[in-house]
């Protein structure tokens, strides 16, 4: 006994030495590892959500772009906007008038009208007449007519465009391999209006007034950037969204939180787009025009092409305000959880109501229309998609919350609801476990 006790002794004691020989940090580090770990997994969730922001804002741009260029309803409802403008309008009636004087003799045609003593004032009367042009000019298109002949000719010349982008040969033959915005349509009305005779105004060449946009050695350039154009912005939207579903599986115990800081990148995004167009319009201008004169006319012409981009921004931003308050509903906020508490009795009795009232809400916002997205059927179907995923799971989310208990615990009434643990939402106190009346 006495040499087993010894053995023991000395065994313990081996036991022990081995235990002080380890670093103080050894049995720690066992506990800190899994705090550790979910360090890493917050800082790769916060990485993955600022990159979606950063891609978030080139989408905006690259669809845009896309948008504008290779949308002919667009690019024309785009360029009647411009006509709307007096700038626009006043560049437009010089560049008229001058390409007028150019291929119309008007000296003589105002000689020919003119008694035989009057013939020698023919030329400074059209010297004279030329600011009168101008003038005229500018008011007739004020008009309708004009205006719609000006929208004809900028959507053929996108169609054009479209056309050599998706390797249409048969049209760019036609317009002999160049794409161009062709006004001459115009410019014979506007010369019958001055009192040219309709026969001079018939006879003007088919070159004047045609404004070539892409020229024949331009094409394959054009063609290649306008594919990659809508490459990006179709895989650059496809990437945000899946980055962001990604951010908020990754955010387990934070989801939630999470779900409103994808709402608040998508705000973020938006808001930097506008502020960068408004940067824009003095810098960019600025280093585009030399011409003090033609500022403004450029001024005017950069707010209308990028009237396009502010409805983007917007959309994402409209976008994500619903995101917010969703996230802000499921949280622990007095006044979510009273709400939450509220509709607790009725998604009980009416399991199916929270579906219709996420169906009712989202025609009267398909109806509103208020951004181009709630009119398109393919991002239609995705909002109606995400919006019953959120009702399902807020619904699953009151339900277990709120659950009443016919048959409470010991001490609590039957008939009265038993609000769920705290760990319900987010990990976060949203309730206390004491019973709460109905």
């Amino acid at each position: 006994m006495t040499i087993d006790c010894g053995e023991s002794y000395f065994e313990s004691c081996r036991v022990a030495r081995r235990l002080s020989s380890r670093p103080s940090g050894s049995v720690a580090s066992g506990q800190n590892g899994p705090a550790a770990a979910g360090a890493s997994h917050r800082i790769l969730v916060r990485v993955l959500l600022s990159l979606a922001t950063v891609l978030t804002i080139f989408a905006i741009f690259a669809v845009w772009a896309n948008r504008q260029l290779m949308n002919p309803s667009h690019w024309s409802r785009t360029s009647t906007a411009l006509l709307q403008k007096q700038t626009i309008r006043t560049a437009l009636a010089t560049y008229l008038v001058d390409q007028l004087y150019a291929n119309v003799d008007v000296p003589a045609q105002l000689k020919s009208g003119l008694p035989p003593r009057l013939e020698p004032l023919a030329g400074p009367i059209a010297g004279a007449l030329h600011n009168v042009a101008e003038k005229g000019t500018e008011r007739t298109l004020e008009n309708a007519r004009i205006q719609d002949l000006w929208a004809k000719a900028n959507r053929a010349a996108d169609e054009s465009l479209v056309a050599v982008v998706n390797g249409e040969g048969r049209r760019a033959q036609i317009n002999g391999g160049t794409v161009s915005l062709n006004l001459r349509q115009i410019l014979a009305e506007l010369a019958q209006r001055l009192g040219i005779p309709a026969a001079v105004a018939d006879k003007l060449p088919p070159s004047v007034a045609n404004v070539k946009v892409v020229t024949s050695s331009q094409l394959g350039v054009v063609r290649n950037l306008a594919k990659a154009l809508h490459a990006v912005a179709l895989v650059l939207t496809i990437l945000v969204v899946a980055l962001d579903v990604l951010v908020v599986f990754l955010a387990r115990g934070r989801r939630r939180r999470t779900l409103m800081w994808v709402g608040w990148s998508l705000v973020f995004a938006g808001l930097v787009v506008l502020v960068g167009r408004k940067i824009g319009q003095g810098q960019l201008v600025s280093a585009i025009t030399t011409d003090a004169s033609i500022e403004p006319a450029a001024r005017d012409a950069y707010s209308v092409a990028t009237s396009l981009l502010v409805e983007v921004a917007s959309a994402v931003i409209i976008v994500g305000i619903p995101v917010i308050l969703s996230a802000w509903f499921a949280g622990p906020a007095r006044w979510a959880v009273a709400g939450r508490r509220l509709l607790a009795p009725q998604l009980r009795e009416r399991p199916a109501l929270a579906y219709w009232v996420t169906a009712a809400l989202l025609g009267l916002v398909f109806i509103w229309g208020p951004i181009p997205a709630t009119r398109n059927p393919f991002e239609m179907l995705l909002f109606t998609i995400l919006a019953f995923v959120g009702a399902h799971a807020l619904r699953s989310q009151i339900e277990t919350e709120f659950s009443a208990a016919p048959t409470g615990p010991a001490g609590d009434p039957p008939g009265r609801e038993r609000v769920a643990a705290p760990e319900t939402v987010d990990g976060g106190r949203v309730g206390s476990t004491t019973p709460a009346p109905r």
